[in-house]
């Protein structure tokens, strides 16, 4: 007979909610079709014409990835008009999310999700500037489109901007937390580092972990389906009692474990 289990039937109920994102009490977000598609450009014409802007960027970003046998200064050239393009429109729409968050992707997508964190004697002035750029835009893409409560309604392309930000932010910072996570327990190696972001200076392994499943767990309730796979698989809370389970299984079936170990 199995040794008494250390989980009471309310730590039971607790780690199922944790390990079910469907649980979490969290309103369903309400799309309004009757709301305009940004609430921050309310003129018809301006929405679409940054919309065309936008089209023209996304095509001259897609020909870059879709001619591989480009040599590498072409494609870098190319990428570097769209930034330049869309940077352009940011000054001129400033309170524009979308315009916001397609400078954040065109970002990655140059530079790659490690761009948070700087291992020593891998910096450059102009990667730290991109990445001061790409988390200000998302963060300013996010503060522009959520709703003043969570019972608000929104229409369905500023969920789908709200989505893709909170989602991209989130790969920031989980990429952030996978190049610290094996610096955590060396010191010396720790030094190395060097966090890009001013008001992230203070932020250790578990802050960007706790962040990016946040954001993550956002961006898949306004509709990201990767942000909502990703939301319960990078929470720490969750993997830590992940290793509460095992332990309780080890302490509640001696035998079983015992027998499966020597099946190994």
């Amino acid at each position: 007979m199995g040794s008494k289990s250390i989980l009471s039937s309310n730590d039971h109920v607790v780690l199922a909610k944790l390990f079910d994102p469907e649980s979490a009490p969290v309103t369903g977000v309400l799309i309004d079709p009757s709301l305009p598609s940004d609430p921050n450009i309310l003129d018809a014409q301006t929405y679409l014409s940054i919309q065309k802007e936008e089209k023209l960027i996304i095509e001259t970003i897609e020909s870059v990835l879709h001619d591989p046998g480009a040599p590498s200064s072409s494609k870098g050239e190319r990428l570097r008009q769209a930034y330049d393009h869309i940077s352009s429109l940011i000054e001129l729409y400033p309170n524009s999310a979308s315009l916001r968050n397609d400078r954040a992707q065109l970002i990655r997508l140059q530079y790659g999700n490690n761009i948070l964190i700087c291992i020593a004697n891998q910096d450059s002035c102009e990667l730290s500037n991109r990445a001061v750029i790409a988390l200000s835009d998302l963060d300013e893409a996010i503060r522009l489109l959520t709703p003043a409560t969570p019972h608000s309604g929104i229409s369905s392309s500023q969920g789908r901007v709200l989505a893709q930000a909170y989602t991209q932010r989130g790969a920031l910072f989980h990429a952030a937390a996978k190049l610290l996570a094996p610096l955590t327990h060396d010191s010396g190696l720790r030094t190395t580092v060097m966090i890009r972001i001013a008001a992230l200076q203070d932020w250790d392994l578990h802050d960007f972990e706790e962040a990016a499943s946040k954001d993550f767990f956002l961006g898949g309730r306004y509709g990201n389906e990767i942000g909502k796979g990703l939301a319960v698989h990078t929470n720490p809370t969750a993997k830590l009692c992940g290793q509460m389970v095992q332990e309780a299984m080890k302490s509640e079936y001696p035998l079983a474990n015992a027998m499966s170990s020597s099946d190994i």
